[in-house]
């Protein structure tokens, strides 16, 4: 009777529940599988050539983008100084307004309460002339209005303080013919046209700066959308080009693959 080989036995590896399952694999000795690897070159070659298009669209449209947001802050900077230039020539002529009315108030009661409105704007008028002329230095016709207008506000105030000397001086009487000879109202009559050039200038370079910005910003979005569309074509170009390298690659081993067997059934 064959006596049949003994079994080897192997030792039973200690278990319960508590025990990881790679601490069990070591202990029989079992080999742990590598965590990463090194793709093969041709696999790194294909993800730097397919990175390289996205790449390129990617900055062309980071450039594109920063050069356009950069111009429509700079409009918008633009347009609040255009805003500025408006708001300003107002508070001036009021002002000014404000200026002949306490003169007026003056001379018709000789009473110095009357003339507060008249010193509050001549104290505001300098700064307020300073401002506008900052504001309008870039344009060379703007700051010729704007000296102009200078010399008439200085001619207005000079005017003013007269006619209020005059009734400190001589009384209502001769204050109210130099008042009634015309000249304040005709200087009031050049500034409120100088103002009134100045403010039709700013409004329409406030419409140009506005079409200007907005256009931007339609650009912006125009070449958002190009760049989301580019990027769509590459995308589909290189899973095209993925696809026709992997049937080029197939056919080429199926020729290999028969070549080899014709090879092996002529010997």
């Amino acid at each position: 009777m064959a006596v049949l080989p003994a079994i080897a036995k192997f030792p039973r590896l200690p278990w319960w529940p508590g025990w990881p399952r790679r601490q069990v694999a070591a202990l029989a000795g079992a080999r742990r599988p590598r965590l990463w690897h090194i793709p093969p070159k041709r696999v790194v070659a294909w993800s730097a050539i397919s990175a390289a298009p996205m790449t390129v669209v990617i900055l062309v449209g980071a450039y594109l983008s920063y050069n356009l947001h950069t111009e429509i802050a700079i409009g918008r900077e633009r347009i609040e100084q255009t805003h500025q230039v408006l708001e300003t020539l107002n508070q001036l002529f009021i002002s000014l307004q404000d200026a002949e009315t306490g003169q007026r108030g003056f001379i018709i009661t000789g009473q110095d309460g009357y003339l507060a409105p008249y010193v509050e704007a001549v104290t505001a008028l300098a700064p307020t002339l300073a401002r506008l002329r900052d504001l309008t230095a870039e344009s060379t016709t703007q700051s010729i209005r704007i000296a102009r207008l200078e010399t008439l506000v200085d001619a207005k105030l000079a005017e003013l303080g007269r006619t209020i000397v005059l009734r400190r001086a001589s009384g209502f009487r001769t204050a109210a013919n130099d008042v009634a000879g015309g000249t304040g109202k005709e200087l009031m009559d050049d500034v409120r046209r100088e103002v009134a050039l100045v403010g039709t200038a700013e409004r329409t370079l406030l419409r140009a700066r506005q079409a200007v910005a907005q256009e931007r910003e339609r650009e912006v979005i125009r070449v958002g959308l190009l760049i989301a569309l580019v990027s769509v074509a590459t995308r589909v170009g290189l899973a095209m080009l993925l696809v026709r390298l992997r049937k080029r690659r197939a056919a080429a081993n199926l020729r290999a693959a028969l070549a080899a067997a014709k090879q092996m059934g002529k010997s």
